[in-house]
């Protein structure tokens, strides 16, 4: 049983993902760290597009802020927030585009020190945005966003994934789609 639903996830996701994008145009991506809120151009632009807004699960099970995606003039700008509790981000790894260009081990399991975009932070860090990828009209792409975040009350430091579906292999990574 567990074979025939792996089989039918990987045949949806390949449906799924039969959009062709040469990735090197991905290359325009921008890492931008903003203290404090993210440019209120997200959400009160008549002209912008939230594309995708939820949690960053750390740990699996614990809120620790969340993630959004919006569509602002026409590029995707990609947020990772934990100002509203007490986790500040640490590492962000980031991968937008065709699935089967996902970063993968030969499990399944994602390789996000292979994920096209990344940063370190110093502590205190809440915000962080991507801008740049530009995403015409009718476009999808995939998007994984890890992190590493630390509890600022307690000290422990997690592993963070955006919800989403699950990516496969033998771990709980998620990742998500968005379109234009």
């Amino acid at each position: 049983m567990k074979f025939k639903i792996t089989f039918l996830w990987v045949i949806a996701m390949f449906i799924i993902s039969c959009t062709t994008k040469d990735p090197s145009e991905n290359e325009n991506l921008n890492l931008i760290t903003i203290p404090g809120q993210l440019d209120d151009g997200i959400s009160g632009d008549p002209t912008d597009t939230v594309l995708y807004d939820d949690d960053l699960m750390a740990g699996q099970n614990m809120d620790a802020g969340g993630v959004t995606v919006a569509l602002v003039d026409g590029n995707v700008v990609v947020t990772y927030d934990t100002s509203e509790g007490d986790w500040t981000i640490d590492e962000v790894h980031l991968f937008i585009g065709d699935l089967g260009d996902l970063p993968t081990t030969g499990n399944g399991n994602p390789k996000i020190g292979h994920f096209p975009y990344s940063g370190s932070y110093g502590s205190g860090t809440t915000n962080v945005s991507f801008t740049g990828l530009e995403l015409t009209e009718g476009e999808c792409v995939f998007i994984a966003a890890h992190a590493v975040v630390t509890n600022t009350a307690t000290g422990q430091s997690e592993t963070a994934w955006a919800a989403g579906i699950p990516m496969g292999g033998n771990n709980w990574a998620m990742m998500f789609e968005v379109c234009n």
